[in-house]
């Protein structure tokens, strides 16, 4: 019968193989991972970076084949890694700032909560399984016959592929609301009643302001490494699209942390983040709100996403100015107040 520890080398090797894979299809989670997290400078080289998801899944596959002293050498190594990664989750959790990690690529949920510090130290504890697991000379290749190697390997790689597939975010999938598809897709709901402070701390209803005239909300987080990139083109988006619309960032942060952030055109806050929950939405993510009352477009989540969402806005505002006035342009009013 095959040891129980190689329950938590497969383990291992299956979560190694799945951060890997994603972190490649999405390298880009991997820059702002190691951004938001604050990772140190000694090991934040662009090399570093673009190394880790082959090392994650080399780290995998060797965890499969090893055998004697060398499933050894890659248990350290990998309890290590580990190790690293718990570190700077907690590191993260004490700090006032929200941070994302990333881990496994635009798989998931990539903020840092307690839910991620207790599942990177499950993953301690099957490394450290998995080495006392080496030095029993417990493996896959010791433990399986030949045959059974190769179909552990076989669903090992067919798990992971059924997983990337599943959670597979086309990068030029259409966004809802009208930058994208058309009205008998989207179906509007009443802008939800959340609150954010502007930079007074004045409490400001959503609702309230929408009808004043359309808004296109931009949520960022202080140590998002996406959101540091979005945050200096809020201005030119803007001015791109008023008048019908004005652009808002609404940062997880205090009101008093204001002057950090020189480049939003005057930001709203949001520090518990209870206007983002409101709205289901991520960091960076958007979501256009109607003068009607009603959501006009979004929620969409990532730089990439809401960068096609803006531009689509943008794309929408300039057909509906070339062509007649319809009733559907009323959810984006001009606005009459100072902007």
């Amino acid at each position: 019968m095959p040891s129980a520890l190689l329950l938590p080398l497969l383990t291992c090797s299956a979560v190694l193989l799945l951060g890997g894979v994603t972190k490649l299809r999405d390298t880009g989670s991997v820059d702002a991972a190691f951004t938001s997290l604050r990772v140190p400078a000694p090991l934040d080289g662009p090399w570093v970076r673009r190394l880790l998801p082959w090392a994650e899944v080399a780290l995998g596959l060797w965890l499969l084949v090893a055998t004697g002293p060398a499933l050894v050498v890659v248990a350290f190594l990998v309890l290590v890694l580990f190790l690293a990664y718990l570190g700077l989750v907690v590191r993260a959790l004490r700090s006032p700032e929200p941070a994302d990690c990333g881990c496994f690529g635009a798989v998931g949920d990539s903020r840092v909560t307690a839910v991620t510090a207790w599942r990177n130290g499950l993953l301690v504890l099957a490394a450290v399984l998995t080495l006392v697991g080496g030095f029993r000379e417990v493996s896959v290749l010791a433990d399986l016959r030949v045959g059974e190697v190769w179909a552990w390997v076989a669903a090992a790689a067919l798990s992971v592929a059924v997983a990337v597939l599943v959670t597979h975010r086309s990068a030029g999938s259409p966004v809802d609301g009208p930058a994208g598809g058309t009205d008998d897709e989207y179906v509007r709901h009443p802008i939800p009643r959340a609150q954010v402070q502007d930079g007074a701390g004045t409490l400001l209803l959503l609702e309230h302001e929408a009808r004043r005239a359309a808004h296109l909300l931009v949520f960022l987080n202080p140590g998002c490494g996406p959101c540091q990139s979005i945050g200096p083109d809020l201005d030119a988006w803007d001015e791109e699209l008023a008048p019908a619309v004005v652009v808002r960032a609404v940062v997880r942060a205090a009101p008093q942390t204001a002057p950090a952030f020189p480049y939003l055109a005057r930001p709203w806050f949001d520090p518990h983040g209870a206007a983002r929950d409101a709205f289901g939405v991520g960091a960076p993510g958007a979501v256009l709100l109607g003068a009607d009352g009603a959501l006009a477009g979004g929620p969409v989540h990532g730089e990439a996403e809401v960068r096609s969402f803006v531009a689509e806005v943008a794309a929408h505002l300039r057909e509906a100015h070339e062509a007649p006035p319809s009733p559907e342009d009323a959810t984006l009013e001009p606005v009459t107040d100072d902007r």
